[in-house]
């Protein structure tokens, strides 16, 4: 009987592995691609952004406020201590066939509730068939995609990509993060038949989970058919959100390559929000799990009683024949990618805040950590320079006191470089 139970597990996950290996996760356009500046976009409309290529831009590299019907494929980004792509307030946005290659971040899409532009959220984000090596931004708060705050529907999914760290040229936290994203029981968040390979675990690259959802609070979020191979930090984790379901995972962390500081497990369901988020109604299923810590103890699932009863756990395997082997070794080579062997640095010497931000009052602060030339321009929704004024101290106050109520672009650049562009809006 235990041979026969034992046979029908490895065909069944034989079974798994084919119909996942056959769907062609990441992207399916490999080139050409055409030089391009930066973009930026305010309230636009059915456009499609096709066969571009984004490298050592010194700015976030296309970014799109409050647009709707956007899609973004076949392009490449590239060499970029900034992020690829940004969004706030967007609607029907799709994001496919792209390559994501050595880029501070791949995709931020937030919502901003100040906004009544598409009731103040994000709706119908679907990031999809793309391939993201070595996000190198640094921690916290760097991720290959982050939704925050998706909670309009419409079908947000982050679907059938390829993540790859490469170990000591990723400086990355979670790889995929679900910030405080509520959806409903109809129309969950996916993330589904991904796949994702190689981390690091050193100081100074630090490695978040490989997924994370239910960051500060969230629900109904599937995540589904992904396979993990040797992400070196937590799998898969729900930080603090209700009706999460882990289903029909496949995940792989040999004693070789795992964190030794850090003894995260390959599933994980822990409140880090206890008494602040809802952490109930979760489900963990039929998922197969080998998740080996450097004294080669197995960490499997993590399932703490401040998230309430979790349904399912019975369901799960410890599979002892799952091998890094699950996924190509190298998955930019499988799938005819070209990607960079130049490492890229993020600039670290300034740190700078704006506040307030709405500006309700006549003025803005820019306070700098360590200021050196830097120079502050304000732009209209036209392109009209408002504002042009130099960065002289720690603190540098500017007078907003004649603009009208609206929307503005406040850029920081030093030595005709741009460093930053924020959307600000004075009330």
């Amino acid at each position: 009987m235990r041979k026969i139970k034992k046979q029908v597990v490895l065909i069944t996950t034989m079974i798994f592995i084919t119909h996942i290996l056959s769907f062609g996760q990441g992207t399916r356009y490999t080139g050409p691609y055409t030089p391009s500046g930066s973009i930026v976009w305010f309230g636009v409309d059915s456009k499609v952004i096709s066969g571009l290529s984004f490298t050592k831009l010194s700015q976030d590299n296309i970014q799109l406020w409050e647009c709707s019907n956007i899609t973004i494929k076949n392009c490449k980004f590239s060499k970029s201590a900034y992020k690829a792509i940004t969004a706030e307030n967007a609607k029907n946005l799709v994001i496919e066939d792209c390559v994501f290659d050595s880029v501070a971040d791949g995709v931020f899409v937030n919502s901003h509730t100040g906004n009544s532009f598409n009731g103040g959220t994000c709706s119908g984000i679907k990031v999809r068939n793309n391939y993201f090596k070595n996000i190198i931004g640094g921690w916290p708060g760097h991720h290959s995609v982050q939704f925050a705050g998706i909670n309009g529907g419409g079908g947000n999914q982050i679907n059938y990509n390829s993540f790859e760290s490469i170990h000591l040229q990723s400086h990355v936290d979670d790889v995929v993060s679900v910030f405080k994203s509520y959806a409903s029981v109809n129309d969950s968040i996916q993330v589904v038949g991904n796949w994702f390979r190689g981390g690091d675990y050193n100081d100074g690259n630090h490695t978040g989970g490989a997924i994370t959802v239910g960051d500060n609070g969230g629900s109904y979020i599937l995540v589904k058919n992904n396979i993990l191979v040797n992400v070196v930090g937590g799998g898969i984790g729900n930080a603090g959100g209700s009706n999460i379901v882990f289903e029909s995972n496949i995940l792989f962390q040999d004693r070789a390559t795992a964190n030794p500081a850090n003894q995260t497990a390959g599933l994980i369901m822990y409140n880090f929000d206890e008494g602040k988020v809802d952490c109930s109604s979760n489900t963990i299923r039929n998922n197969r799990v080998y998740y080996s810590t450097t004294e080669g103890k197995l960490l499997n699932i993590q399932a703490n009683s401040n998230c309430g009863p979790i349904s399912g756990l019975e369901t799960n395997i410890s599979d002892p024949t799952l091998n890094a082997s699950i996924l190509p070794q190298n998955i930019a080579k499988a799938k005819g990618i070209t990607t960079e062997t130049e490492p890229v640095v993020v600039p670290t010497n300034t740190i700078y805040k704006i506040f307030p931000n709405p500006v309700f009052g006549k003025s803005i602060v820019i306070t700098f950590e360590n200021p050196g030339n830097e120079k502050i321009s304000i732009y209209n929704l036209n392109g009209q320079m408002i504002v042009d004024q130099s960065i002289s101290s720690n603190r540098t106050e500017i007078n907003t006191s004649n603009l009208i109520a609206g929307i503005y672009l406040l850029k920081i650049s030093k030595d005709n470089k741009t460093l930053e562009v924020r959307k600000i809006r004075v009330g």
